[in-house]
């Protein structure tokens, strides 16, 4: 088995709760929005060509006030779906007991803002060697060319690479280009260890 030398890690699901999921609770209990109409725009292909960094945050703001009923204010919208990103104190723990044992990547379809507003409030982006975001390269983590993109980064081998995430749908593709990867689901952290630590993983 070859050793392992670069670790990345998702944000969404795995260094932060799914902001999605909380957003759409929290608007519909605060302010009344459809669950129904809050999921569709954030899930929408224009939001993934807003990942992708095909499109401006105004751009896309602009368009979903658009799709929503006049009384739904974008802003309030905005604001609970970044908030919904809540830090998971046992994975940052282990991050930061991974510092400088192996290499850590941060691997991410996200948002340019998003992640700027993370960072000014968690201040994660330190503990990470490399980041390779959706935005930045236009694609996402259903294309093969964004998993390459990681290879390349990481200056390892395919099977020397794993990846964490809250996806099964990666993992098919990952595995055909060599990387091993780890399925992560809040609060089974213990899980998570174990898998790390089968793969020779120290901390």
């Amino acid at each position: 088995m070859n050793k392992i030398k670069t670790i990345s890690f998702d944000l969404g699901g795995v260094l932060f709760t799914e902001g999605k999921k909380v957003a759409q609770d929290v608007l519909f209990r605060k302010y009344g929005y459809d669950k129904e109409l809050i999921l569709n725009v954030l899930k929408s292909t224009k939001s993934i060509e807003l990942r992708k960094g095909l499109i401006e945050d105004k751009e896309f703001w602009l368009w979903v006030q658009n799709e929503l009923p006049k009384n739904y204010d974008t802003k309030i919208i905005k604001k609970e779906w970044y908030e919904g990103y809540i830090l998971d104190e046992d994975i940052f723990n282990l991050v930061k007991k991974l510092k400088n044992k192996y290499k850590l990547v941060v691997f991410s379809g996200n948002i340019k803002s998003r992640i700027e507003y993370l960072d000014r409030k968690y201040h994660f982006r330190q503990y990470f060697d490399a980041e390779i975001y959706s935005y930045d390269y236009h694609f996402n983590k259903l294309d093969k060319e964004f998993f390459e993109i990681l290879i390349r980064k990481s200056g390892n081998k395919p099977n020397e690479i794993v990846h964490i995430d809250n996806s099964e749908k990666i993992v098919s593709l990952a595995k055909e280009l060599g990387i091993k990867v780890l399925i992560y689901q809040t609060g089974n952290i213990k899980e998570l260890e174990k898998g790390l630590s089968n793969l020779g993983v120290k901390w």
